[in-house]
């Protein structure tokens, strides 16, 4: 069905509340339990080494670039810019564990604002963005896979003095492939490749999910239920599109009167150009034949079409929505 809807959550709880919200509104809703296995490779070693080959890396992508004899060696979709960028994360790593390391003695409490944030789940005493987050939760990671830093009741607490130089870093490696193992023991470094698997919480509604009354104050609802930002716009915008698209197929049944289901197809690959797109917003419409007849389909079980396909007509707006009504009051 292409109008029913995948909600992601953090947690089972957060699903069912919004699976509650949706039947109190009378759409269908489950949740779906989706196992999720990722992989990352992350590079480990100390600065002076690993800044010696990521930069090695940079100069060998520089000198053999797109259209060079060897480029074929590389992925097609990869981009040389990650090297710059690995290069700055390997830095602000090594500056944050210099400045701890330099700063604090044995016995004092680091890392305040990821403690707080992660094991008390209070909130810190001072506003951080979620990449100042990252990096000192990384710092406290890496001090801690060193031995120099323990977990205790009161925070975290550096156990030990070091010379920052001889810290082993960790790091993200975005190049797809692992570095061979003549090139590690070179650079005397390691990669390690980490198994992340977790159970994924999703929300799936049915395709009522467009006789939602109050779209607003549902993408209000989910933002407090364990929906992160970029999933609620991404949400958001098929929710509108979703409303946006089916009008739209009304509409040209209205002004045909009735039309086949083959016609509609032809309308929508076309990219049809609609009547009211005047201003500096306009809609195009290019719906694959597979798309349309798979929301006419859902569009018929909501009762918003009827007939055959050869004889398609919009239903009676009235029956429509009284139709709605009957499923949100069952």
């Amino acid at each position: 069905m292409v109008l029913e809807e995948r909600i992601p959550v953090e947690s089972e709880a957060e699903a069912r509340e919004i699976v509650r919200y949706l039947k109190k509104e009378g759409i269908p809703a489950r949740i779906l339990k989706e196992p999720q296995l990722n992989v990352a490779l992350i590079l480990a070693g100390r600065y002076e080494d690993l800044k010696l080959f990521l930069t090695a890396c940079q100069e060998k992508h520089q000198q053999r670039g797109v259209g060079s004899e060897d480029s074929d060696e590389y992925p097609v979709d990869f981009d040389p810019a990650v090297w710059k960028k690995t290069l700055e994360v390997l830095d602000a790593e090594q500056l944050a564990v210099s400045q701890i390391l330099q700063e604090h003695s044995p016995g004092d409490i680091i890392g305040t604002t990821v403690f707080q944030t992660v094991f008390l789940k209070t909130k810190p005493e001072h506003e951080f963005t979620p990449e100042e987050f990252a990096r000192d939760l990384a710092t406290v990671r890496t001090l801690i896979s060193n031995h120099l830093c323990e977990i205790t009741q009161q925070g975290f607490v550096l156990t030990n003095a070091a010379e920052p130089g001889d810290v082993t870093l960790y790091i993200p490696y975005e190049y797809p492939f692992p570095p061979e193992e003549e090139v590690s023991e070179r650079y005397r470094i390691t990669c390690i490749r980490h198994f992340r698997g977790e159970m994924r919480y999703v929300v799936q509604t049915g395709p009522e999910i467009i006789f939602l009354d109050d779209i607003e104050a549902f993408i209000m609802f989910i933002s407090e239920n364990g929906v992160d930002p970029q999933s609620l716009m991404r949400i958001t915008e098929r929710c509108m599109s979703r409303l946006r698209i089916t009008q739209e197929l009304i509409s040209q049944l209205f002004d045909a009167g009735e039309s086949s289901l083959e016609d509609l197809r032809l309308l929508f690959v076309d990219e049809i150009a609609t009547q009211d797109g005047q201003g500096h917003v306009q809609d195009r419409f290019g719906l694959s034949p597979e798309y349309v007849d798979r929301l006419v389909a859902d569009m018929k079980k909501l009762g918003l079409v009827k007939g055959k396909d050869s004889r398609l007509r919009p239903s009676d707006p009235s029956e429509a929505a009284n139709s709605a009504k009957r499923k949100k009051n069952r």
